[in-house]
């Protein structure tokens, strides 16, 4: 490989070669292509890491369900109740046609507000931890 001397006297060397065009030689994108794929790639991280942080709330409530005491008896209250409310909603259907649906709707919302507080905690616990980490280190560090 030889040397070349640039005009301030400096010693340059041949990068490594390519058979990708030089940018010089690429067409030009248009403005905000790599924004683009920037988006794209950040939103399918997002869903990925969302998809994984849904999974493993499911895996830790499944747990929670078989080794807390607690929960266990409070899903099964909550159950219960619910097969109270749609015996009683059934019974009361020609009075209140709309008590049904109504309740269905309660327990639908209710479920997916409790998914939705589970994986709000847990990220928060991902962030926490992070954090608590660096106040960790920086006092070990101050010792």
């Amino acid at each position: 490989m030889s040397e070349q001397l640039t005009a301030a006297g400096v010693a340059s060397c041949p990068g490594p070669v390519s058979a990708l065009p030089a940018e010089r030689d690429r067409e030009p994108q248009q403005p905000g292509a790599g924004q683009d794929d920037r988006l794209m790639l950040q939103s399918i991280l997002n869903e990925a890491f969302n998809q994984y942080i849904f999974v493993r709330v499911d895996s830790i409530l499944k747990l929670a369900g078989t080794n807390d005491a607690e929960y266990s008896k409070t899903v099964s209250k909550v159950g219960a109740i619910l097969d109270r409310l749609l015996a009683l909603a059934g019974e009361l259907a020609g009075q209140y046609p709309e008590l049904l649906e109504l309740v269905m709707d309660f327990e639908s919302f209710t479920a997916l507000e409790s998914g939705q507080s589970a994986e709000i905690a847990y990220k928060q616990g991902l962030r926490d931890c992070s954090h608590i980490h660096q106040e960790f280190m920086t006092f070990l560090q101050q010792r």
